[in-house]
């Protein structure tokens, strides 16, 4: 634990240079999209979710984050825990740790394909053009994020 946290502690540097471009602010985080994975948190771990979310509506994000580190430890396999922890640390300015729990998120087994369309935000964000495309192709094999998919293509193409 103690390795886990000094390690990100270490990596935030790291991410600062993607933070100055680039931001949560540039992910449109789609509550609807990750309502049938927070419902099948109990109540009290809904209640939790609500009140993490008013703290990154608040700029707190790391009351945020240890609220979400929580939540995400007693239901590790929640896609949206997953992908609103992620979102915190993007607000924080930690890239590369949003990525890994973007990555964590696509792997649980729920959720639906805006998992894989902001894993390919957040690896765009990361600079990982490879888990971008890839993600991508995901979205569209389903095909219900149509506009959202083209509008990350555009990105991803000015990026290059």
């Amino acid at each position: 634990m103690r390795f886990r946290l000094l390690s990100v502690f270490l990596l935030l540097p790291l991410a600062a240079p993607f933070s100055q471009a680039l931001s949560a602010a540039d992910i449109n985080l789609r509550m609807d999209r990750l309502s049938d994975s927070l419902n099948l948190l109990k109540v009290e771990d809904r209640s939790v979710v609500d009140q993490a979310l008013t703290l990154i509506r608040q700029g707190e994000n790391a009351a945020a984050l240890a609220q979400l580190s929580t939540l995400t430890k007693a239901n590790a396999s929640n896609s949206s825990v997953r992908i609103l922890t992620a979102y915190a640390l993007l607000q924080a300015g930690n890239v590369l740790g949003a990525f890994d729990e973007a990555r964590k998120a696509e792997a649980s087994p729920n959720g639906n394909s805006y998992k894989c369309w902001f894993l390919a935000k957040v690896a765009l964000l990361a600079g990982d053009k490879t888990a971008c495309r890839r993600e991508i192709k995901h979205v569209e094999h389903v095909g219900d994020m149509a506009a959202d998919v083209k509008a990350l293509k555009r990105e991803l193409k000015k990026s290059n």
